[in-house]
């Protein structure tokens, strides 16, 4: 049985009208929460960036200290990247920048971290 197009009525329009009205208010918020997340994100990787500055000075200087066992974690060691299975040589330090990385992930929902991180 076909039915015939019938006009839409006022108050088709009117609850048509309401959810385009909450849709723009829902998108308002969402574009709102975006801004919000890419401003922590940008904040994030400039506190990343100065983390990284002084870790690279602090292992600079212990690197040329004369006293070398002053600064166990510094020394080279190799180790295995997780993701990629090769070989690589860090600080004595990549196992506290691990679990620090794991623990945090896992806080955050991400199972498996060591997928993620080197």
């Amino acid at each position: 049985m076909n039915i015939p197009d019938t006009p839409p009525t006022e108050q088709t329009n009117l609850m048509a009208e309401m959810e385009i009205a909450a849709l723009k208010e829902e998108i308002a918020g969402l574009r709102q929460e975006l801004e919000e997340l890419r401003t922590e994100s940008d904040l994030d990787a400039c506190h990343i960036a100065g983390l990284s500055a002084q870790i690279k000075a602090l292992i600079a200087e212990s690197e040329a200290c004369p006293n070398k066992e002053a600064h166990p974690l510094v020394e080279r060691s190799e180790y295995v990247h997780s993701r990629t299975g090769q070989t690589m040589i860090k600080t004595k330090a990549l196992p506290l920048y691990r679990a620090a990385f794991d623990a945090e992930a896992l806080v955050l929902g991400i199972d498996n971290p060591e997928e993620f991180r080197s």
